[in-house]
């Protein structure tokens, strides 16, 4: 239990969020404000991401999985930033999209390190925020 107490430590750091350990799984509590614009209405929320790994096994790997709300212009960015991090994508890295208009929810899973998994996901909310703020 010491070392998945360890690396949830590590992945919150990596992820700047809250992490919660509930039996042998870590769940990142990961926030992002956001601003929709629909027609001639707009308004902000809150969004909560459910990031997580499970099962972790000797050799330092776990189940990871996240499910991400983006805004359509976000998209290309932050997959883009997946793909092109310095630490390559695993082979049985998945991921899937379901959209609408004015929201996309990205849902990714992968059998890796977290840490890895964390590093990665920061770097594409990085991307995101970046362009936001240009």
């Amino acid at each position: 239990m010491e070392q998945l107490e360890q690396l949830a430590e590590q992945v919150g750091m990596l992820m700047n969020s809250e992490v919660e350990l509930q039996a042998g799984e870590c769940l990142i509590k990961r926030k992002r404000n956001i601003n929709i614009s629909s027609r001639d209405k707009s308004f902000s929320c809150t969004l909560d991401h459910d990031i997580s790994f499970k099962n972790l096994k000797d050799n330092g790997k776990a189940y990871n999985q996240a499910e991400i709300f983006l805004l359509p212009g976000e998209l290309a960015s932050f997959i883009n930033a997946l793909h092109r991090h310095p630490i390559p994508l695993p082979t049985n890295y998945q991921h899937r999209i379901d959209s609408n208009p004015d929201i996309i929810c990205v849902y990714l899973s992968s059998e890796e390190a977290p840490e890895n998994f964390a590093a990665r996901l920061s770097a594409a909310f990085d991307a995101i925020e970046q362009k936001t703020l240009i």
